[in-house]
């Protein structure tokens, strides 16, 4: 009697060191090394994604791959979904599916739960339990969405959803700000002390291959108007289908679309400042610069043909920026902050600059794109007047 399959699964080669696909008689590359044991996890859940069909009707938990719900999920359910939901959605499926791989959903339980949340914490790039806890409610919502779909289940299991983390409170002092932008340039401070006096000297340093220009207008764009990372990186400067756009006539910046559906994170139009407008302007004479020189540069039969360079604000070598990490990462080192300063913290530090300066809270929450009630939860304890009466009685 042959031995029933294990299913798709991982296989780290003993002497390339190279992880692959193991799959019955099916062997399959993933391009990963071994220290790339997450890469090789999303190897895995995109081949098992492409792999299952999900069936038309199973009401049979102990029949139904966590794999089939998540595939049905994806395919069927999340890209109707507002926002930027399905490409989010599409990260967490491939994350669960290359764990839960063959499980069936009737196997999903308080413990299995917990053994995700486990293997997702010892992930280097997952450090708290917000990740997990992220992916799972995916996998509940895939199998809830079987149960009206492919189903009815005869029992529906419920995921076991770990604590919810801390709410960030990591914002930037002025001085922190400064340094960030000098690093996103290059300039880092350099300390040493005389042996002789025992006094301690310092000098900034540059690093010519730490100069981001597109981080610095992605710095600067958020302090100033405390948005989103996706916002900023797809504003441009004229006005467009697939983002925000800025209208430097009136000084408003329009962080969606004008057709893009509204969503639970809001993004209104704000106003903005005389400083963040001469660095805009700025900017843009640059960018029409660079793409003139650029059309200069084309054949002579092709010149007259408008060039789709230097749209967006934040752009590297003319074309947008769909990640800042790695140029985010090589600022904080170079500025000496923390881990903790993640690019949200722009936003964090814009609404409590804010609430410092005493502006009033309905107008600060309305250019941040937040209800009043999570500005006063969040932020409202830098305002000067907070609590104020009551500290005195």
């Amino acid at each position: 009697m042959p031995r029933p399959s294990k299913g798709p699964r991982l296989y780290l080669h003993p002497v390339e060191r190279q992880w692959l696909i193991r799959d019955g008689s099916v062997t399959k590359r993933t391009g990963c090394g071994e220290a790339d044991r997450d890469g090789a996890q999303k190897e895995l859940g995109a081949y098992i994604g492409t792999k299952f069909k999900p069936v038309a009707r199973e009401s049979d938990p102990a029949r139904v791959t966590v794999a089939e719900v998540l595939t049905a999920y994806g395919r069927e359910h999340a890209p109707n979904t507002k926002g930027d939901s399905p490409s989010n959605a599409g990260y967490n499926i491939v994350a669960l599916v290359g764990w839960w791989n063959t499980r069936t959903i009737a196997e999903i339980n308080k413990a299995t739960s917990k053994a995700y949340t486990d293997h997702r914490l010892s992930s280097a790039r997952v450090n708290s339990t917000g990740t997990p806890r992220r992916e799972l409610a995916i996998l509940q919502a895939a199998v809830n969405y079987w149960h009206e779909t492919h189903g009815p289940l005869t029992a529906v299991p419920q995921v076991t959803l770990p604590p919810k983390p801390p709410a960030r409170d990591r914002w930037l002092d002025r001085q922190e700000a400064a340094r960030l932008l000098a690093g996103s340039l290059g300039w880092y401070e350099c300390h040493w002390t005389d042996i002789s006096t025992r006094r301690l000297h310092s000098r900034w340093c540059r690093l010519r291959g730490g100069i981001n220009r597109h981080l610095a207008r992605f710095i600067l764009l958020g302090l100033y108007t405390g948005s989103r990372k996706q916002a900023l990186l797809g504003v441009q400067w004229m006005a467009n289908v697939s983002g925000g756009w800025i209208d430097l006539t009136r000084g408003i910046i329009y962080r969606k679309a004008a057709e893009q559906e509204e969503t639970k994170k809001r993004q209104p139009a704000a106003k903005l400042g005389r400083r963040i407008l001469a660095h805009l302007r700025r900017w843009k004479r640059l960018d029409e610069t660079a793409r003139a020189e650029a059309s200069e540069q084309q054949p002579a039969g092709e010149q007259q043909k408008p060039l789709p360079l230097f749209l967006h604000v934040v752009s590297w070598r003319g074309g947008g920026v769909g990640s800042v990490r790695t140029a985010w990462e090589a600022a904080v080192e170079l500025a000496w902050l923390d881990d903790a300063v993640k690019p949200h913290v722009l936003r964090h530090t814009r609404a409590t600059w804010m609430m410092q300066a005493g502006i009033d809270k309905w107008q600060a929450a309305g250019a941040l794109g937040m209800s009043l009630q999570m500005l006063e939860e969040n932020y409202g304890h830098h305002h000067p007047d907070w609590q104020r009466e009551a500290a005195e009685v």
